[in-house]
């Protein structure tokens, strides 16, 4: 869809942004390039930003029409083409490397601006897959991306090529405002997150000293609001599992064979329905062994944070919450290990029409979230053993295995990694970022921390109710300038702090 230079500089302009705008009344040029020690001020990169907000916007759309959905083998082809996308666009933006590295996946797109020398270096992750998606449910079709009401709908438009995009511009910005950057900058683009990234831990044990950083950030994060900043600290790990009950080679007429023939739909539900107590915990033998409770400190945290249950409900459409109420909802999400099935196959399930059968055949498929100290590969081996102890005489059970297990993380409060990426935060948004837990799982965050030494702390602008990994998925245009003022910020006030501690040491 195309927009008018005009409809799109309206837009951007109604957006109500916590950041001095003081710079929006244009002062000549010479003015506003003037370097403090070889450097701009914010409001030279504001300036740059605003200016090409309609071109952005329009790369933003191209790159997000692009299907890159890394879980369906079909579309292996859409994955090489954005990355074939991304290095091309960190070429035009001058990066010193832009290139494909090759995983026994999907590719990983990696750039690189090296030419600080003495400077520390910042390593920024993101992702250019997206989730599958069921076309019928958009309002809109999900690879023709649209702008309405200040939003930007299309699969991956939030999670995650807002991640992609924020940090490609800022480093823009800086470059094309100053002809360098403060600080080294290093980008990679994972091509298979949505998948559970099995390729990437192989990847940066090979690439460790390509990837070599001081700092390391998660593009792939969110904020509490639009108002309202946050810093995650502590994420949980993934493991998935895929079973099927096998009672007979064929469905069976309901009225022939009713009664005496086992019935696979149903042993699947009985299966399923074992594996929860009443209470709403799992009642897998050893589930919870290794989990350590929430820490006092952590229990402090989640009282800071504003909650109503009732906000939840609204967005989902839900009625009431689950769980075990001894738990409070928000450690329940962060800190408390799940067994969830999110897909189940069995018998007749045509949007229309009704068959009288006995199925011979059910599947279902199980995402865990884990916390701290579990295994991916344990919690799985359990629920295997549970399965078969509870599959009845008349059914037999296969499984199918995914290896690609995201370990949970947890990021520590006193480092100056976290206070700088807090100092960009409380600059733009005027107040102190919430210091969350998430129950998600990004898996390469804790290959970066294990093999490069270093926390990717998170600095993303998704927001929660942008409806990731579901229908109708947006981002808000107004996050996009932000998020480019804050990398801006960031990287810059890196650079200036690190000179600070070299003079003293």
């Amino acid at each position: 869809m195309t927009f008018s230079r005009t409809l799109v500089l309206a837009m951007f302009a109604s957006l109500n942004l916590l950041v001095n705008t003081s710079s929006t009344a244009q002062k000549p040029d010479s003015d506003i390039s003037k370097k403090e020690q070889g450097k701009s001020s914010l409001a030279a990169y504001e300036k740059y930003i605003d200016v090409h907000n309609e071109a952005h916007l329009k790369e933003f759309m191209d790159l997000i029409s692009i299907p890159s959905i890394s879980s369906i083998p079909s579309h292996k082809t859409d994955i090489d083409k954005a990355a074939a996308w991304l290095v091309n666009k960190l070429k035009t933006i001058g990066m010193t490397t832009a290139q494909t590295i090759p995983t026994d996946g999907n590719p990983v797109v990696y750039g690189c601006w090296d030419k600080a020398p003495g400077k520390p270096t910042v390593l920024i992750y993101a992702h250019y897959d997206v989730q599958p998606v069921k076309e019928s449910e958009w309002v809109n079709p999900p690879f023709t991306p649209k702008v309405m009401e200040g939003k930007l709908f299309g699969r991956g438009a939030s999670d995650d090529k807002s991640g992609v995009m924020i940090t490609i511009w800022a480093v823009e910005a800086m470059l094309h405002t100053d002809g360098k950057l403060p600080v080294n900058v290093k980008f990679i683009f994972d091509g298979e997150e949505e998948k559970g990234s099995p390729n990437f831990k192989n990847f940066i044990h090979r690439n460790a000293t390509l990837l070599k950083a001081d700092f390391a950030l998660n593009a792939d994060g969110s904020q509490y609001s639009e108002t309202t900043p946050e810093i995650l600290m502590s994420l949980r790990g993934a493991a998935i599992l895929e079973f099927n009950i096998k009672t007979a080679n064929t469905d069976a007429h309901s009225g022939m064979f009713g009664g005496k023939t086992p019935n696979a739909a149903v042993i699947m539900s009985q299966i399923i329905a074992s594996f929860y107590t009443k209470e709403g915990n799992v009642a897998v033998e050893g589930f919870y062994d290794k989990v350590v409770p929430a820490t006092s400190a952590e229990k402090e945290m989640l009282k800071k944070i504003p909650y109503n249950k009732l906000d939840d409900m609204k967005l989902l459409g839900t009625t009431a919450e689950a769980g075990d109420t001894s738990y409070l909802p928000l450690e329940r999400v962060w800190y408390r290990p799940t067994l969830e099935i999110v897909g189940m196959q069995s018998g007749y399930t045509a949007a229309e029409g009704h068959a009288n059968i006995i199925p011979g055949n059910a599947m279902a498929r199980i995402t865990c979230r884990l916390v701290n100290n579990q295994s991916g590969k344990e919690i799985i081996d359990l629920i295997v053993k549970h399965i078969n102890k509870n599959c009845p005489v008349g059914a037999s059970v296969t499984y199918k295995f995914d290896t690609g297990y995201a370990s949970p993380i947890k990021f520590p409060v006193n480092t100056k990694a976290f206070t700088y990426v807090s100092d960009a935060l409380v600059k733009i948004y005027g107040k102190q970022p919430l210091q969350i837990g998430a129950g998600f799982s990004t898996g390469p965050l804790i290959d970066i921390k294990e093999t490069l030494g270093v926390y990717p702390y998170s600095l993303g602008f998704e927001q929660p109710d942008e409806k990731w990994h579901a229908a109708n998925e947006f981002f808000r245009l107004s996050s996009i300038r932000k998020g480019q003022l804050i990398y801006c910020y960031y990287l810059q006030h890196v650079a200036d702090e690190e000179s600070k501690l070299k003079k003293t040491e």
